[in-house]
């Protein structure tokens, strides 16, 4: 810490001269008219050298939080007696979905399910370039026979069209750009009376532009860092860095916020290996879910039981919703504990068999829809 003694007047301008002991030399230039054991500096020099020190701690924060975001594989590290029972806590306080099924099914009894459904992930797998995170057959089969049982809906930060050219169902709900792009069923698709066809809405639709601009600015930024890729999400722009050499993470930081500090009604959040910068508009997954229910007619309803599955940072606020509600329950994909709202977890895409996929075999189970794959993937489990 700095410290420092103030002259004899009480307004100092930026001219005046803070006295600042010996401690301080190692990041304030020296400056011969100070007393002897102290060096003279101005306040305004005094103010940028404090604020460069700040705003290094706050970097380096950004830094932990980036590599907290995809921490090492639990089965890479050492095995420990306290990492088993770290391990089992988590379990017992989040279970296995597959496992807790039929509790599941009981909680649910009598009341009407909606499936919301995070994308990367959960879906399709978590990949290099974002462009090629393609869902597979097997699943879009599983997703779109829910969806002839229950109102499904998508969630994702990804932007609306881009998704659904992924997903290609037009049955379902889709809430793109982390719930900022809502769309319903395309007209005579839907099964279910109680929504509008062809419902809309775009909380922030204000700031089209700025999101332009922004994109534009962080391409050109950013493009001097090996393995960016800045996606462009339509009410929100995406800066992936997980092909980005963690030496880089600090310089790519600096980039991100240089573009962003000129943007006050911009915010900067973060997911998986990706820094997300979004509208500063009170909207986020959790408010889309209880967007799509009261769409659906469910707002202030105890007969739903809602089912989100996901496995970002970004959908723990959806999780947070369903805890709140008290109704339904939240599903985490991941390979390892962390903290969560969510009430179960599956296993991470990358941990699943080759030939499955964990979310299937569940989405398949909670669908009453036993297809041949989930009964030979439950065979593999009990």
């Amino acid at each position: 810490m700095v410290s420092f003694v103030m002259e004899k007047p009480n307004r100092m301008s930026e001219s005046q001269n803070v006295v600042v002991s010996e401690a301080a030399r190692s990041i304030i230039p020296n400056n011969s008219s100070a007393p002897p054991g102290f060096i003279s500096i101005s306040k305004k020099k005094l103010l940028k050298n404090l604020e460069i020190i700040n705003d290094g701690e706050r970097i380096n924060a950004w830094v932990d939080s980036m590599r907290a975001s995809s921490p090492t594989d639990p089965k890479s590290l050492p095995s420990s007696i306290s990492l088993q029972q770290q391990l089992s806590s988590w379990i017992m306080q989040h279970p296995s979905a597959l496992e807790m099924f039929e509790k599941i099914k009981e909680a649910s009894g009598g009341k009407q399910i909606v499936i919301f459904l995070d994308y990367d992930g959960t879906l399709s797998p978590i990949v290099d370039d974002p462009d090629k995170a393609f869902m597979s057959s097997k699943m879009r089969r599983t997703v779109k026979k829910l969806a002839k049982c229950f109102p499904t809906a998508i969630v994702t930060g990804r932007c609306l069209d881009k998704v659904y050219n992924f997903v290609k169902l037009a049955e379902l709900y889709y809430a793109g750009s982390h719930g900022m792009d809502i769309k319903g069923p395309a007209k005579g698709f839907s099964r279910h009376k109680r929504v509008k066809q062809s419902l809309l809405y775009q909380p922030a639709s204000d700031y089209l532009p700025m999101i332009d601009e922004v994109y534009r600015q962080l391409l050109e930024k950013t493009k001097s860092t090996p393995g960016v890729i800045v996606e462009n999400n339509k009410f929100c722009a995406s800066v992936h860095f997980r092909c980005v050499d963690e030496k880089k993470w600090s310089e790519l930081v600096l980039q991100v916020r240089s573009v962003l500090k000129e943007y006050p009604r911009l915010k900067l959040n973060q997911g998986r290996k990706v820094f997300e910068i979004r509208p500063m508009i009170e909207w986020d997954k959790g408010k889309a879910l209880e967007f799509l229910l009261e769409s659906l007619g469910f707002g202030n309803s105890n007969n739903v039981f809602p089912v989100y599955i996901g496995d970002d940072r970004t959908d723990e606020d959806a999780f947070k919703m369903l805890r709140d509600r008290g109704e339904g329950c939240g599903v985490l994909v991941s390979k390892y504990p962390k903290d969560t709202d969510a009430s179960y977890y599956l296993q991470d895409p990358s941990e699943a068999s080759p030939h499955t996929h964990i979310s299937d075999e569940f989405l398949a189970t909670i669908g009453g829809v036993e297809t041949n794959a989930a009964k030979s993937v439950k065979r593999m489990y009990v």
